[in-house]
């Protein structure tokens, strides 16, 4: 649900862009404290299988309506909400100006609602379910499932709010947005869940300390394998199954053209390129080349940028001092 430029006002771009700065800093703080060197490279890895499924658009129970994978409650689950916020938003700022999926005026609107209300509060509802069903992996993927539910609607109304909110509003049903969105997203959330615990079941089976241990001792070498398998498989996604997913409007586009909002969106020249498609010269072997490549360069691209971030934030670490008896005032 990448928000084009013109579709926001600019005042509300502006004020949901200091949110999700604020957010961001507030992240790399935190992580100043909790980041372990092991998960530097499961920051990367997550980056780069949520901007695989981003770029996956699953059909909608027939409807001319198609949903992708937000992946807010995914990362956060994986690395703990301040992560999970810092590689949703690499994600995002990687579309908006490599692919350009998305405005860049209203980048800051798209990290406030799939970063920050997905990695934050999304792990927010799944902390505090999982408390009430415990600690086996059957709950802690049934916590993840709902949250990640929550978390499309979650985005979904905020949306709603931020386009109410806007001058450019005026004309346009506010009943008409509200229901489309619930409605499309609703729906949305079920491919959400579902993506979400299968991934969670899949590494619960065979790395069960991540996810409900994040911070137990672990081997740095043993997660980097890890890492790299999650990488390979977030290729493959973005190679070969990318090409082939959905041409219908996802959940916001359909709302947008169905309601006549779609016109306020304003066209800018491409910063790098204009879709998901590296032109190759012709005649290619397979037709879906282009798209296979823009796939496994914009993989690549998240990936090494979300390691670079986080490794440079590990790198800042402020150590926690421990009193120590023998030094008296």
């Amino acid at each position: 649900m990448h928000i084009r430029d013109g579709i926001l006002a600019p005042e509300v771009c502006l004020v949901a862009g200091a949110i999700s700065l604020g957010a961001i800093t507030y992240s790399l703080r935190r992580l100043r404290f909790d980041l372990e060197d092991r998960a530097v490279p499961l920051t990367g890895m997550m980056a780069a299988i949520v901007f695989a499924g981003q770029m996956v658009n699953f059909p909608l129970f027939g409807l001319p309506v198609s949903g992708h994978l937000l992946g807010g409650v995914l990362a956060a689950v994986m690395l703990g909400p301040w992560a999970g916020c810092l590689a949703i938003s690499m994600v995002l700022i990687v579309q908006a100006v490599l692919f350009s999926d998305g405005g860049l005026m209203s980048l800051g609107a798209n990290i406030l609602n799939m970063a920050v209300v997905g990695a934050w509060g999304g792990y927010a509802v799944y902390a505090t379910i999982r408390r009430m069903l415990g600690n086996g992996a059957a709950a802690t993927v049934s916590a993840a499932v709902i949250a990640a539910w929550l978390s499309v609607l979650g985005a979904a109304a905020l949306f709603c709010a931020e386009f109410l909110c806007s001058s450019r509003s005026a004309g346009v049903d506010p009943r008409g947005v509200l229901s489309l969105m619930v409605l499309y997203h609703s729906l949305i959330g079920v491919g959400e869940a579902l993506i979400t615990g299968a991934v969670l079941s899949f590494v619960l089976a065979r790395r069960a300390d991540l996810v409900p241990t994040p911070n137990a001792p672990g081997s740095v070498g043993t997660i980097g394998r890890f890492a790299v398998t999650g990488l390979m498989a977030a290729l493959a996604v973005a190679a070969i199954v990318a090409p082939f997913k959905s041409e219908s409007p996802d959940g916001l586009d359909a709302a947008a053209q169905n309601l006549k909002f779609d016109k306020l969106e304003v066209e800018r020249p491409p910063l790098v390129l204009d879709d998901y498609a590296i032109p190759v010269p012709e005649p290619v072997w397979w037709p879906a080349l282009p798209v296979s490549l823009a796939g496994i360069v914009g993989t690549l691209v998240v990936f090494i940028a979300a390691v670079v971030l986080a490794g440079i934030t590990r790198r800042n670490v402020v150590p926690i001092r421990v009193a120590d008896g023998s030094h008296g005032n």
